[in-house]
């Protein structure tokens, strides 16, 4: 799958740490043994982030700066630690109009047929792995709720150089929240990453917005120990919501018909591209007139 920058509409080859270690833990059978017994394991995670906060992995931001073309300039900042870095709040610019994108990453989009299946263009999807389908049901622990038939599921995929903090994409309130325990499998590409959409450890909110009711979930992924969210009860659009610690990880939405995505990232998605999008931006509008 390749990905499409939306600022500049160029195909773009993103860097991705550890892939000889993802590689050796998805495609062979030392690997999967290791995973299933270590590293998918929150324990895991949660011995690795001792070091990251500690002083000591101070010595680890320069070179990640430098690998992934950060911004120099937070070479000149104090950090405690890398975990310190790497949750650091930015300044973000939010467009005043439209529904937003929660989180800078790699964003598809798949519609929500009256059926509940999930399509790409008119193309049914079929997610089968190791004999296991996987579906908005697992993906929830719960029915698809009626009104998201006829809407969207949005996929946020973030790698490790990615802005990890979220925003709420409109203004409303949160109905519910609910969270789900499980693993923390990779959600690389090449990672199957549907079964850790399904598995993994999730916080989902049901929230009644100013284009009707939506789902938001976080994902946690591998080395992703901790979800750290506000739990506001009434939010407004462009407010911060919450971060993710250390590791790659992903957030999942789920519309109604009142929202509609842009024309753009529903072509790249038909395609099979993934699109670059930046916290704050546009991705779509209400189609109705807000309460």
């Amino acid at each position: 799958m390749e990905i499409i920058d939306r600022r500049s509409g160029k195909i773009i080859k993103e860097e991705e740490d550890s892939a000889k270690v993802i590689e050796f833990l998805y495609h062979s059978f030392l690997g999967r043994l290791f995973l299933k017994l270590f590293f998918a394991r929150p324990y895991f995670s949660k011995l690795l982030s001792i070091y990251y906060k500690s002083p000591l992995s101070k010595n680890k931001i320069k070179s990640f700066i430098k690998k992934y073309d950060l911004d120099r300039g937070l070479l000149k900042r104090n950090f405690k630690s890398f975990a310190d870095f790497f949750s650091r709040k930015e300044k973000i610019n939010v467009d005043n109009e439209g529904f937003l994108a929660t989180a800078s990453g790699k964003l598809r989009v798949f519609k929500i047929g009256e059926d509940g299946k999930l399509y790409l263009g008119n193309k049914k999807l079929s997610i089968m792995i190791k004999g296991n389908v996987y579906n908005t049901d697992k993906l929830l622990k719960a029915p698809l709720p009626e009104w998201a038939r006829g809407g969207y599921l949005l996929l946020y995929r973030l790698s490790l150089c990615d802005y990890h903090r979220y925003i709420y994409p409109l203004t409303g309130r949160s109905e519910k929240r609910k969270e789900i325990s499980g693993r923390l499998e990779s959600v690389r590409r090449d990672a199957a990453y549907w079964r850790a959409f399904a598995e993994n450890k999730r916080v989902l909110e049901y929230w009644m917005s100013e284009y009707g009711k939506m789902l938001h979930m976080e994902i946690g992924a591998m080395l992703v120990g901790h979800i750290h969210n506000h739990n506001k009860r009434y939010f407004h659009k462009g407010e911060e919501k919450g971060f993710f610690s250390y590791g790659g990880s992903s957030i999942v939405e789920i519309v109604g018909k009142e929202i509609e995505i842009d024309r753009d990232i529903l072509e790249n998605s038909k395609r099979n591209f993934e699109t670059k999008i930046r916290i704050g931006e546009r991705i779509g509008y209400g189609k109705i007139k807000k309460a």
